[in-house]
């Protein structure tokens, strides 16, 4: 199967489809906004898989239930976001956006795909290295001043969760950046950020960046260090560091009494 032609086919088209908007309709202001934006990439990825003529069960941020593309195929399944990022989207701060896709075989994921809409960037992975537009990228060994962790918390009691983890560090070796974690987690192979990670349950959506900074040197594991489950029907957190000695420093500090 050419995962990797078809997967970075469909993100380009996302982001293609995505830059062509004029004016952008709010369907839902739940805690995590739809609009038709999210269903335009959504669609735009759909129509890359069903012309691919390959045979997957998705399972997208946009629908509860599977789409079974050609046919479906329970041994392959695509999870994709079509934005990361909508609340920031509606207002044109694409900074923190993003497409996100990965494919999961046989209970393991195999290729991931990041499209960054602000730059048109594509991040991706395939079972051993990572590349940011083709160009193989490895996560840097040091990175200069404090560690820097990317977080989530726009409400309570994400927050309340939220500080309660960060305030176990030490200030003088950590900062904390709260806008987002998909892009950023794909972006650790550039030296932005030093560990990222999603402080409640969340679905494998999230989880598109977290495997490229993964296959690219980084450790991955849940919050509480189990390993990820690569199954659409379980929530898990999630803490992605771009080195092992970094992320089972953070496990430790995260899951003991404040310092």
């Amino acid at each position: 199967m050419e995962w990797e032609k078809i997967g970075k086919k469909c993100v380009k088209e996302a982001l293609g489809a995505l830059s062509a908007i004029k004016g952008i309709k709010l369907l839902d202001d739940g805690i995590n906004p739809h609009t038709d934006a999210d269903l335009v990439s959504h669609n735009a990825i759909v129509s890359e898989l069903q012309k691919s003529g390959i045979a997957c069960d998705l399972v997208s941020e946009e629908f509860g239930q599977k789409i079974h593309i050609n046919g479906g195929s329970g041994a392959v399944n695509v999870f994709i976001d079509p934005i990361d990022g909508t609340a920031f989207f509606m207002r044109d701060e694409f900074s923190f956006c993003a497409v996100g896709m990965f494919v999961v075989e046989k209970g393991q994921p195999v290729y991931s795909f990041v499209g960054d809409i602000a730059t048109g960037d594509i991040f991706h992975c395939d079972r051993y290295h990572s590349y940011k537009n083709d160009i193989r990228v490895k996560n840097p060994a040091v990175t200069i001043g404090k560690q820097v962790l990317v977080g989530w918390a726009p409400y309570s009691p994400r927050m309340e969760k939220f500080f309660e983890k960060f305030s176990k560090l030490p200030q003088r070796e950590y900062l904390m950046f709260n806008h987002g974690q998909m892009l950023q987690s794909a972006r650790m192979t550039g030296g932005s950020c030093d560990s990222c990670f999603e402080i409640l349950p969340a679905k494998l959506q999230e989880f598109a960046g977290a495997i490229i900074a993964w296959r690219a040197g980084g450790e991955l594991t849940t919050m509480e260090g189990d390993p990820i489950v690569w199954d659409g029907n379980v929530k898990q957190t999630m803490l992605v560091s771009r080195d092992r000695e970094l992320h089972h420093k953070l496990l430790t500090l995260f899951n003991t009494q404040k310092i």
